[in-house]
């Protein structure tokens, strides 16, 4: 008799823990939805050594500006810097992504022009925006308009932009950027 005491408790254990998960589905099914959310949202989930879904923007090397050094000896990188800012005349491309106001729909996605230091669009005569197939192949073309220059789209994934910039003196400025969906995900894994 002695013999069959492990296995009785075997099987009482089994039977314990496969009662408990029937009594107790939607509970854990409602656990397993929530943990799925977090993680899809970009927020990471932790128990005990198991983490999902962590973006480690912990482990990115901090950076920060310092007090610019007298007689700096201009280098590679800073002649390409400021070629940039030079061949762009100051311009560049942004984008600011919003939550749908209605769950399910596409973000709000603005993508506009900004200047280095400056509002002014003066010597702008136009800038055309390019989306891709999905917005037919057009293409977008804005004039200055106060001190706001861009579009509005709505979307449900990232893409790519390109945007030509015509300038009054007759230079082509040619840049784009990608659109993702990056601050929005880190938002709404933080509540916000």
């Amino acid at each position: 008799m002695n013999a069959w005491v492990p296995l009785f408790e075997s099987v009482v254990w089994v039977g314990l823990i496969l009662y408990l998960i029937y009594r107790f589905t939607p509970q854990l099914q409602a656990l397993f939805d929530a943990i799925q959310e977090r993680v899809a949202a970009g927020s990471s989930f932790k128990a005990g050594p198991v983490e999902l879904g962590s973006v480690a923007f912990e482990s990115l090397e901090k950076v920060a500006p310092t007090d610019p050094v007298e007689a700096v000896q201009e280098d590679d990188w800073t002649k390409e810097r400021n070629g940039v800012y030079r061949h762009n005349y100051g311009l560049f491309l942004a984008h600011i992504v919003e939550s749908p106001a209605t769950p399910g729909h596409d973000y709000d996605i603005f993508i506009y022009l900004v200047r280095h230091k400056s509002e002014a669009f003066d010597d702008v005569e136009y800038a055309e925006f390019f989306l891709g197939s999905h917005w037919g192949n057009k293409v977008y073309r804005e004039e200055p308009n106060n001190v706001l220059m861009g579009i509005t789209t709505s979307a449900a994934g990232p893409f790519l932009c390109i945007c030509r910039i015509m300038m009054k003196d007759g230079t082509e400025v040619r840049m784009n950027r990608y659109i993702d969906f990056e601050m929005v995900r880190t938002l709404e894994s933080n509540g916000h």
